[in-house]
């Protein structure tokens, strides 16, 4: 890593802002590219859920000729996809949470280093102007995670909703796989 061109070269104080400010850009660049891996992991666990949702829709249409061992395979196949879903949507809010951790720790050694340096009224920097367009992008990618992180609960509760759902209607199914004599269909 090598650091930009002091814009005031007889002010080493500036050094350590200038190297806070270039680690907070490469974690707010880590946090982006967080942010996409959520997406994708979002689509999928949508996919995911509509797929079950279509193929247990079409289990209860075709019941009476599937055998009940299918069932007990679809169910398998349903808790194993549940359960790989939640373990990415985990690794994605811890990961997401210690990117933010990383994110506050260095806007605060920012915020203290400004604190301590008094600048040069003969230096014609522009550094501070900059510092606050920083604060803005980092508040606005603060309220992408936390959005982010609903959106997380949203889909944990919708997956958690269509998993009761599946369960009920299999209740349901073997309930009602008793034919008119009284056997097992």
């Amino acid at each position: 890593r090598t650091l930009p061109k002091q814009p005031c070269k007889g002010n080493p104080a500036l050094a350590p802002i200038l190297l806070a400010r270039a680690v907070l850009q490469e974690t707010k660049s880590e946090l982006q590219k967080t942010e996409e891996q959520q997406e994708k992991r979002n689509t999928m666990l949508e996919q995911m859920v509509t797929e079950t949702a279509s193929q247990l829709n079409e289990q209860v249409r075709s019941w009476g000729s599937t055998p009940t061992t299918h069932w007990l395979g679809a169910r398998e196949k349903q808790e194993k996809a549940k359960a790989e879903c939640l373990s990415c949507i985990f690794d994605i809010n811890e990961h997401l949470g210690e990117l933010l951790q990383r994110c506050e720790k260095l806007q605060e050694q920012v915020d203290y280093l400004e604190s301590r340096h008094q600048p040069d009224p003969s230096c014609s920097c522009d550094i501070f102007p900059s510092l606050e367009q920083d604060q803005k992008r980092l508040h606005c990618m603060e309220a992408k995670v936390v959005q982010i992180q609903d959106d997380c609960e949203k889909l944990s509760f919708a997956s958690g909703s269509l998993q009761k759902d599946s369960q009920q209607k299999q209740k349901a199914i073997e309930v009602c796989g008793w034919n008119s004599c009284g056997v097992r269909a």
